[in-house]
């Protein structure tokens, strides 16, 4: 019984470490990222926000060899942005949201009266980062819940190198119009 304790707690102490420092996190100066994903500003993003909810997003193709980069084999938006954040810009009132990982995009659950839907409407913004270069990348992967931080970016459309598809979050979702693609170029965390 002690060897199955001491064995689990040390597989979970490798993926907390796996997770915290390891999991990659592309960015636009890697090769394959640049050959594969051709990405347009729309327009700039300045703002301090609270991170509510952030979260990693995994290609939806599982293949037991994937193509390396360099020949074109990454379609999914998840090898462009793998990282998802849900932010304020103000305290909200007591809401239940969370990501959905499927549509890469916020639920609200339960009830909402007029002014909390105004307040959501207002100030939350679910964004599917992008990071510009590797330190930025790194800064993403160590975003916690409740810290305030300070992003620099656009607001930007991605489409495949190769076939040119768009890319898109929220396709279906109620608060579409919240959740966008944004290429990070500066990150400040605040506390």
């Amino acid at each position: 019984m002690d060897k199955l304790l001491i064995t689990a707690v040390l597989f979970a102490i490798g993926f907390w470490v796996w997770t915290e420092f390891f999991r990659a996190v592309p960015h636009l100066e890697e090769t394959g990222v640049q050959k594969n994903f051709k990405v347009e500003v729309v327009q700039p993003v300045s703002a301090t926000y609270t991170i509510l909810e952030k979260s990693f997003i995994a290609p939806n193709r599982r293949v037991l060899h994937q193509a390396s980069p360099f020949v074109g084999g990454f379609n999914d938006l998840a090898y462009l942005s793998n990282i998802d954040v849900l932010l304020t810009r103000q305290p909200l009132p007591e809401m239940q949201a969370k990501l959905d990982k499927a549509q890469r995009c916020f639920q609200i659950e339960g009830m909402m009266n007029d002014a909390e839907r105004e307040a959501i409407q207002n100030y939350v913004q679910h964004f599917s980062l992008i990071a510009s270069n590797k330190n930025i990348a790194n800064q993403m992967r160590r975003l916690k819940s409740g810290q305030q931080i300070q992003i620099l970016g656009d607001i930007v459309t991605v489409h495949s190198g190769t076939t040119g598809q768009a890319f898109s979050v929220g396709a279906g979702a109620k608060q579409r119009a919240q959740c966008q693609i944004v290429k990070v170029t500066r990150l400040q965390v605040l506390n």
